[in-house]
């Protein structure tokens, strides 16, 4: 079989969820307190320059050799006591020392952040900063490391006493540095040569219940499955190793999921999804049918009688329409004794011993004017 790209696999995306903009933590080494309140940061952008090659036709573009980096701003909240503006303040102070070189001096050698044994360090000017970019769980995805950071600017802090509501007050100030890089840690698919698998994906799905299921009584579902990449069931089960396995369930927690099907039945349908070799889907399904428990709602009624000819046939009728609106889920039998009893005889039919009420003989059977079939639920 001729040998091609494994093509799905580096095609799809592994996380299809977005990119939160909030997830973000800044951190710059020279001014820890102003990354605490930090409500806004980005990846800067960089731009290639290029050039134009002439041609008699048009001028052709071509790459070219240099990268330019935009500046680096970040927005954060001033503290009351003004320290994370004042950490960001005093370096710009000490790189531009508009009173005295004296601040330059004190600048470079007198960091509490950027400790040097020889208590100087020509770099004191610079720090290094990290943009720490989070996922939807919060976790880790990527690290953007800035080399030799130094501020360029910082904006003003304004005071309005005619604002309708407290709006605090917010700064930003811009950086510039000499490179960046992104540091990711999450595994991206790599392109391999492999051979494409032509093998029909399968799956089954089955389990240890057999007829209605006792809510109270655990069960397993079974499966198996051959040339799949992946298996995952619904249900809230989630992914499953591939090949075959069982899944231990509790019965009363799945029962609690079922649908009702009558009043004395509830089902449940779980569905195993598998992804083949070949990139195709297949599944499987299996439903298992629960018990309900049995309460005053659909508890099963019995009522044997031999006649009720003291009461109308509109008692009776008003009588069971009462019965089937106070408890509709419940099964009713009227059974009768077909032979003669001592002090008693039919003498006519058992529809008119019994004063069957004629919407009981509706719902047993439309087509019948007996009382031997169960009415429905």
């Amino acid at each position: 079989m001729p040998e091609s790209t494994d093509n799905w696999k580096i095609t799809q995306l592994s996380n299809r969820n977005y990119l939160s903009p909030i997830g973000f933590k800044f951190i710059v080494t020279k001014v820890p307190k102003a990354d605490f309140f930090s409500n806004s940061a980005s990846i800067p952008g960089i731009n290639l320059g290029f050039a134009e090659q002439p041609s008699y036709l048009r001028n052709i573009p071509v790459p070219g050799d240099k990268l330019s980096y935009e500046d680096f701003t970040l927005r954060f909240f001033v503290d009351e006591n003004l320290e994370n503006y004042l950490e960001i303040h005093n370096w710009l102070r000490g790189l531009g020392f508009p009173d005295s070189i004296a601040e330059f001096g004190e600048l470079k050698n007198e960091d509490k952040y950027i400790q040097d044994p020889s208590g100087r360090s020509p770099y004191n000017e610079y720090s290094d900063a990290s943009l720490l970019v989070y996922n939807s769980n919060f976790n880790v995805i990527a690290k953007v490391n800035f080399r030799d950071t130094f501020p360029i600017g910082l904006s003003a802090i304004n005071f309005d006493a005619t604002q309708e509501d407290i709006k605090y007050v917010v700064a930003e100030a811009t950086f510039k540095y000499s490179i960046y890089d992104i540091e990711t840690f999450v595994e991206v698919p790599q392109l391999d040569r492999v051979t494409v698998s032509t093998k029909t994906p399968t799956v089954t799905l089955t389990s240890t219940v057999s007829g209605n299921h006792d809510p109270s009584d655990n069960f397993s579902l079974q499966y198996t499955s051959s040339n799949v990449v992946s298996l995952s069931i619904n249900q809230s089960i989630g992914s499953v190793s591939t090949g075959s396995g069982s899944v231990p369930l509790t019965g009363s927690v799945e029962a609690a999921k079922a649908t009702n099907i009558d009043s004395l039945t509830s089902s449940i349908t779980y569905i195993i999804t598998g992804v083949g070799t070949n990139g195709t889907t297949v599944t499987a399904s299996h439903t298992i049918t629960f018990l309900r428990p049995q309460t005053s709602v659909n508890r099963v009624c019995i009522a044997v009688i031999d006649e009720s000819q003291s009461d109308t046939y509109r008692e009776m009728e008003n009588r069971w329409v009462q019965f089937r609106a106070n408890w509709p889920d419940r099964h009713f039998y009227l059974l009768q004794p077909s032979d003669k009893t001592s002090g008693g005889m039919y003498d006519n039919s058992i529809i008119e011993d019994l004063h069957v009420p004629p919407s009981f003989l509706e719902q047993t059977d439309p087509d019948s004017t007996t009382v031997d079939t169960e009415p429905p639920d």
